[in-house]
């Protein structure tokens, strides 16, 4: 989880997906997935999509978002947000790399 700047990423390229859940103090403001995706390969990632499950106390799906993210140069890290808007608050949030 090696690529071409403008070919599509491979199922096997060498990325870590990692996110946190921001949730600001003033309940009215949205809460966001922070992602950060490391590229470990030796080559640049053109572009991938990123889906982000936003779940609730009881890890019930409260809402899915999706970011696209690219290019990632090789060694480096790409941030995201994905912004949840709903109720009740999530307190936690899933993200990984959908497609090829």
């Amino acid at each position: 989880m090696a690529f071409s700047l403008t070919g599509p990423v491979r199922a096997d390229a060498p990325l870590a997906v990692e996110a946190r859940l921001h949730t600001p103090p003033d309940s009215h403001e949205p809460q966001r997935a922070l992602v950060a995706v490391s590229n470990a390969g030796p080559d640049a990632v053109a572009r991938l999509t990123l889906a982000c499950t936003f779940l609730g106390g009881d890890d019930a799906t409260l809402e899915r978002g999706t970011a696209t993210i690219g290019p990632v140069a090789a060694g480096e890290t790409a941030r995201a947000e994905v912004i949840y808007y709903g109720w009740p608050r999530a307190r936690r949030v899933a993200c990984a790399r959908t497609g090829p």
